[in-house]
């Protein structure tokens, strides 16, 4: 049965949350049913919500989030608060591994590194912070490309087969990282650096972020990534439970 005791702004909320949590666009009727709103209800909201760009209703009568709310996600300050967040866990990784340690995210035009931790060994070593870069350089944006959704994705590939890239042979590339669930690249940003990244994942399986780790080519090598994947992945489990607001350590951690 449908709730009507929420407020206006939990009802909004309730909606954005459940278009961030799709794999893709939805209809009204399923937005309803996710939210448990009634159908008038849930659309008198979206119309609130399409008047200010935060939603946006496509041919086919579905519906996605909008860009103003990706701007805010996409903003210096939700950047540092990532970066924030995921420190801890970064400083964890990098001291395991010994290498650099690392969270980026999928934005329009490319792949942001949004924090980097280095270990004692590369403290000496210059990059890597802030940059954006085409995300099929990296095993973090390849990451990105596999597990984001179609929205944020079709736009780079579009720009991947104009750089000349093998559509295919890219496609390929990334349903291999989906079956695998880590990223394996060296060469693409530097001949001498290789890196291994995971995806970070919200409710439904939604890509937030990547966490990668990166060293010198003979530090991560082909043999070496299940490895370094396995740490990187605790990490980013850490990093979802402290995005969800589960678990002690992770909001001390933030604190």
């Amino acid at each position: 049965m449908a709730r009507t005791d929420r407020s206006a702004v939990a009802k909004a909320l309730d909606l954005l949350t459940a278009l961030a949590d799709a794999d893709g666009p939805l209809r009204l009727s399923e937005l309803a049913e996710r939210t448990n709103l009634h159908r008038a209800t849930a659309y008198r909201s979206l119309v609130e919500l399409i008047a200010r760009n935060f939603v946006v209703r496509d041919s086919d009568d579905r519906y996605i989030l909008g860009w103003a709310l990706l701007r805010m996600t996409q903003n210096p300050a939700a950047r540092h608060a990532l970066g924030d967040l995921a420190r801890p866990m970064l400083n964890d990784l990098s001291g395991e591994t010994d290498r650099i340690a690392g969270v980026e995210v999928l934005e329009h035009d490319g792949c942001r590194i949004i924090e980097t931790v280095r270990s004692a060994r590369y403290q000496r070593f210059l990059g890597f912070g802030g940059e954006v870069f085409d995300p099929w350089r990296s095993a973090s944006g390849l990451v990105l490309l596999a597990f984001c959704g179609a929205a944020q994705v079709e736009p780079l590939m579009e720009r991947a087969a104009k750089a000349g890239l093998d559509a295919a042979e890219l496609l390929a590339r990334l349903e291999r990282i989906r079956e695998k669930g880590y990223a394996y690249s060296t060469g693409g940003l530097d001949p001498l650096i290789a890196d291994v990244a995971v995806p970070v994942l919200g409710a439904g399986g939604q890509c937030r972020a990547a966490i990668s780790v990166t060293g010198f080519v003979q530090d991560v090598d082909e043999q070496m990534a299940p490895v370094l994947a396995e740490a990187a992945g605790q990490a980013a489990r850490e990093l979802q439970d402290a995005l969800a607001g589960r678990g002690s350590d992770a909001v001390e951690h933030a604190g």
